[in-house]
């Protein structure tokens, strides 16, 4: 049989252009593959932006809901989801106990990056409630967070009822709290470890946070002409605790891990009652800037007391004359006036001259500007 070799070659075409339609068509459904897969996965990265970008506007939205500025909640949620639930569930309480969210994130203590340690000073600040319980120094009730009608005891001979003091004053408001409660953490700080190595930062955070609330009460004050309450009576009470602790410590009083002198003796009582004056003294002049009047009552009612208790102690050495070393007289009132230009007196003594019964405490009065009382003169 003769080979056709037209018909071989028409034939071998045949199957050449067959291969290439199949190529080109496995290629066309490949690509057509390709192209869905690629269109898959772009659907899927775009829902997956809208997604986000629809939870991290709700979350903004959260947040400033709460108070937090755009610029703060841009950083929270740049944490994760996880850090910005967390600042959502806080930012609420904080809410709930009067306290402005960002106020608080806003204080020189906090970072700005919203990392556990801003989380952990957050939330101290957070947890003095809308009364901040303090711990207890002498005299001074350990809980003054009652909404009874019990007085609690600031000092020796002076108590407040806490009740009656909101009545009278209101409360701060939720940026004033915030402030109110940062202070009363910084100062519970300072009185239980006035020596710790953050002690310096403390005392900066503080005098910062006084300042700035200074000038927001200046503005008040031009704006309405009257003060409303900046602390409420714990807070202040955190500032007494502070103060306090520093002016014992000067005497030589030695305060326990709960505020109480673990060396008071008989013949030593005179100093607390001194320290007191000191303590209502720079109470007076932190408050100087703010003009809290609950902070003004206080000042003034330990002030008072301490008076009160000076005076009875000093009648006491007068009239008994039991100790020599404490009951002093003078020829006249220049020689008592230049035993005190020179320092000749000390703490405690009881100096009589031309007939006055004078307490010399080496404490200069806030009010008077004297270092000594005259008990039965002008």
């Amino acid at each position: 049989m003769a080979f056709n070799l037209g018909a071989f070659v028409g034939g071998a075409s045949r199957q050449i252009v067959s291969d290439i339609e199949r190529e080109e068509e496995y290629a066309l459904k490949m690509k057509q593959i390709s192209e869905t897969e690629a269109m898959r996965q772009r659907s899927a990265r775009a829902s997956e932006r809208r997604k986000k970008k629809i939870i991290t506007e709700e979350t903004m939205g959260m947040l400033t809901a709460l108070g937090f500025s755009p610029e703060n909640a841009a950083a929270i949620v740049k944490q994760g989801n996880t850090a910005a639930s967390w600042w959502i569930e806080n930012g609420t309480e904080s809410l709930k106990k009067g306290k402005d969210p960002n106020t608080l994130v806003s204080f020189p203590s906090m970072s700005g990056s919203f990392n556990s340690e801003d989380q952990s000073t957050f939330s101290e600040t957070v947890a003095e409630g809308a009364v901040a319980k303090p711990a207890e120094v002498p005299g001074i009730s350990a809980d003054v967070s009652t909404t009874d009608d019990t007085d609690i005891t600031i000092s020796d001979g002076f108590s407040i009822n806490p009740t009656a003091m909101q009545d009278l004053y209101g409360v701060p408001d939720k940026i004033e709290s915030s402030f109110s409660a940062r202070l009363s953490v910084l100062s519970q700080k300072l009185a239980r470890n006035p020596n710790d190595s953050k002690a310096d930062q403390w005392k900066s955070e503080q005098a910062k946070l006084l300042k700035d609330l200074g000038a927001m009460k200046d503005a008040e004050r031009e704006a309405t002409g009257r003060v409303t309450p900046s602390f409420d009576l714990g807070a202040v009470t955190s500032h007494v605790n502070e103060i306090r602790r520093g002016a014992l410590n000067r005497y030589g009083f030695e305060v326990g891990i709960n505020g109480e002198i673990t060396n008071m003796t008989e013949g030593s009582r005179q100093l607390a009652d001194i320290a007191e004056l000191n303590v209502a003294g720079q109470l007076a002049k932190r408050n100087e800037p703010i003009g809290d009047p609950i902070m003004d009552t206080v000042a003034e009612g330990i002030y008072n007391a301490a008076r009160e208790n000076l005076t009875e102690y000093a009648y006491n050495i007068y009239q008994n004359k039991k100790d020599s070393k404490l009951l002093i007289t003078v020829g006249s009132d220049k020689e008592f006036e230049d035993g005190i230009s020179s320092n000749s007196y000390r703490a405690g003594q009881v100096i009589v001259s031309d007939g006055l019964v004078i307490m010399y405490t080496g404490v200069k009065d806030y009010k008077t500007g004297k270092k000594f009382i005259v008990l039965n003169g002008d």
